[in-house]
């Protein structure tokens, strides 16, 4: 492992090694943990310890939430956030009202109960040679508890009174070189269902190559996968049913193009085909300007349009003698958050527009496909999830013969407005 690339490591590893379960609820008994997966030709092997319970739900929303607020204090010597839960709770799905200020509490010593053990290796001349680490991600809390009980137990935090939360050094050191940003915030905001935004983070770390690149296709073995997204224990009909509810919404969000399986059970195949192509110009003009290649891939496939000039208006501070304690971590989040910075109208048509989309309250909608063809793309992909296989030929002969009033119900029917699969046997007469 390359000098740079330890710098981020720990942000790598803790996506893929299940650290996270993506289920919404908690499993009651994952205290300790002990599992072995293999994705690719990666081989993991990993051995965790959660005091208060296993991270889950909204639990990574709250640590991506305190990595947002630690970037922009300037990303403090002491590895130290500062705020009121209140700033923190505005930046997660939480909200601040009712029971948010007590679950955010439970959220937070989860993350700080939490130490892992991760071997990543790969088979060689017979034997398995690779690398160990142990991993932690918060050293210390210090929150204002109130409305405990007399042992201690329950209680929550005070909105508006101090808090503080310290990383660990080498999860501090990846937040400052920007890696944390792979993510974007965007289309986790777009993603309103926690599993498929848990997902997300799994799938888009499981995509980095050992040269940085991002593949476009990802093959694993359900056993596997189970294991890999902190699905330890659950039955493979309950694994299944709770990764396609997460594909839909990601096929829906154009992250996925599709999501087919061959055979069942535990030894099914499951191949992730993702959208987006990327610019290999200009992903160099990201790497020159030392950002990570998985960043920079991420960045170039999320927003191409924003590369040329985010790069310029950085050169220019440093023209003007700004002297950024992380170049890459500059760059990332001028292209992340453009508004930030002294990009050109002329050069960035877009930001006037995303300033405004971020001001709004309310939830943005799913971006979903506007042309006929890609709407029925789109419902042919999450048919497939749905039903685990491929829809009957006559069935999808039917489907192109619908006329665009119907298809746009059906475009409705994937917003979850209504049963999809009886829509379409309702439309076309044929059963799928």
């Amino acid at each position: 492992m390359s000098q740079g690339n330890e710098k981020w490591i720990n942000e790598l590893t803790l996506a893929r090694s299940g650290v996270f379960s993506i289920l919404n609820r908690d499993n009651g008994d994952d205290q300790s943990w002990e599992t072995t997966f293999s994705i690719g030709d990666r081989h993991f092997y990993v051995q965790g310890v959660a005091a208060r319970g296993r991270p889950h739900g909204v639990d990574p929303d709250v640590l991506l939430a305190l990595q947002t607020l630690f970037f922009e204090a300037g990303c403090p010597d002491d590895d130290t956030v500062e705020c009121t839960a209140y700033r923190l709770l505005k930046l997660t799905p939480l909200g601040t009202r009712g029971n948010a200020y007590a679950r955010l509490r439970e959220s937070l010593l989860r993350l700080e109960g939490v130490s892992w053990l991760t071997r990543v290796s790969r088979q060689s001349g017979g034997r398995f040679r690779g690398t160990t680490e142990t991993n932690r991600l918060i050293d210390r809390i210090s929150v204002r508890d109130t409305s405990l009980s007399a042992s201690g137990e329950g209680g929550t935090i005070e909105a508006g009174a101090p808090l503080r939360v310290t990383f660990s050094r080498q999860f501090a050191q990846s937040i400052r070189e920007g890696f944390y940003q792979i993510l974007d915030a965007e289309l986790l905001n777009d993603l309103k269902q926690p599993t498929a935004r848990s997902l997300y983070r799994v799938l888009q770390a499981h995509r980095v190559g050992d040269d940085g690149s991002l593949v476009r296709e990802l093959p694993v073995i359900m056993a596997a996968w189970r294991e890999a997204t902190g699905l330890s224990g659950q039955r493979p009909n309950n694994v299944k049913r709770t990764l396609d509810g997460a594909h839909v919404h990601l096929i829906a969000a154009k992250y996925l193009r599709d999501v087919s399986y061959e055979g069942s059970g535990e030894g099914a195949r499951i191949k992730y085909e993702f959208e987006g192509e990327v610019d290999p110009e200009l992903v160099r003009l990201l790497t020159e300007m030392k950002v990570s290649r998985p960043v920079a891939e991420a960045l170039v496939a999320d927003h191409p349009e924003r590369i040329r000039p985010a790069v310029r208006a950085v050169r220019r501070r440093l023209d003007e003698g700004y002297r950024p304690r992380s170049l890459a971590a500059t760059v990332v989040d001028a292209v992340r958050h453009p508004e930030k910075y002294d990009v050109r109208m002329g050069e960035f048509k877009k930001a006037p527009t995303q300033a405004k989309v971020k001001a709004q309250p309310q939830p943005q909608p799913v971006l979903l496909p506007l042309n006929r063809q890609e709407s029925l793309g789109m419902i042919r992909s999450i048919l497939r999830v749905k039903l685990g296989r491929a829809p009957r030929g006559e069935a999808l002969a039917s489907l192109e013969t619908l006329d665009d009033a119907a298809v746009d119900r059906l475009s409705a029917a994937a917003r979850g407005q209504e049963d999809l699969i009886a829509s379409v046997e309702e439309l076309t007469g044929e059963p799928l």
